[in-house]
């Protein structure tokens, strides 16, 4: 790993981060990771993989919330993959960042039997659509 980090720092990059009062661990591990800049275009190589591991929340009852992977694979399209390792919150999505920026869809869902607990939770991650809350940036 290139770091791990307590996930109250996630706080510091603001709205939602700092009102979901983030517990549990971060850390980033680089697979040969590599940005260039040429003619005032950036460029993507190797990949990345940023673990969110035992998270937990204020805004939740749950002492654990789950694992999660994001993972950045380079490429002409540098791509961006979210998944629940484990755990009662289940975070999955992906998108892609192109010269117009970060475009990323999501979703989070309770697992069976969590619903009620992770309701207010749900709320705060993303627009409510049954259900599921729907991440969306860019």
């Amino acid at each position: 790993p290139v770091g791990r980090w307590p996930a109250a720092w996630l706080a510091g990059l603001g709205t939602p981060f700092n009102t979901l009062g983030l517990g549990g661990s971060v850390a980033l591990a680089s697979q040969g990771l590599v940005a260039e800049s040429a003619a005032g275009r950036w460029s993507l190589s190797g990949g990345a993989t940023l673990s969110l591991d035992d998270m937990s929340s204020r805004v939740s009852t749950l002492d654990r919330l789950g694992s999660y992977r994001l993972t950045l694979a380079g490429g002409d399209v540098p791509r961006l993959t979210l998944a629940t390792q484990q755990g009662p919150l289940m975070l999955s999505g992906d998108g892609q960042w192109s010269t117009h920026g970060l475009r990323f869809r999501g979703e989070a869902a309770a697992a069976p039997g969590s619903e009620a607990v992770l309701n207010n939770l749900l709320n705060i991650i993303g627009r409510r659509q049954g259900t599921k809350a729907v991440i969306s940036i860019g």
